[in-house]
């Protein structure tokens, strides 16, 4: 079964320049994305990244963690997944409740060492191998963590 491709001509939402791009749907929902869908040339398209991707890393190096290394790419798609996965992080330290303080106090390191490792992440490359992961897993680590200190 051979997959048609069609040929639109949209505009850049920034610089308002004209393009083609190849979509791969029906014809009809092919529309409605061209239509609904912002779109960006090329060199919109790299500074907007690069737009968002300061802005993240910003963010990230104020609550502790370093700048990324790799490609520019490498390094945009990262700092969206390291901000994904901090909010999970988040969410999960907000979801969770204690019996009494000795429990939180544990809880609370437990967190800041589970941070402490991710802090030492400095390659795009590991935030995209593991952009995968769960809150489960997530949890997981800390969990294994709380046990590592309650056992010193």
């Amino acid at each position: 079964m051979t997959e048609e491709i069609y040929t639109y001509n949209v505009k850049c939402r920034t610089c308002r320049t004209m393009f083609n791009v190849q979509l791969f749907e029906s014809h009809e929902k092919n529309l409605f994305l061209v239509d609904k869908k912002d779109w960006y040339c090329e060199k919109c398209k790299k500074e907007y990244f690069s737009q968002q991707t300061t802005k993240l890393s910003r963010a990230h190096q104020e609550i502790g963690f370093p700048e990324l290394n790799g490609s520019w790419k490498m390094v945009s798609w990262a700092e969206k997944i390291r901000a994904e996965l901090i909010n999970k992080v988040d969410y999960l330290r907000k979801s969770l409740k204690f019996e009494n303080d000795d429990e939180k106090e544990l809880s609370g390191k437990a967190f800041d060492m589970f941070f402490k490792e991710w802090q030492e992440k400095t390659e795009a490359k590991w935030w995209i191998d593991h952009r995968k992961m769960t809150v489960r897993d997530i949890s997981k680590r800390i969990a294994e963590i709380s046990e590592s200190i309650k056992n010193k």
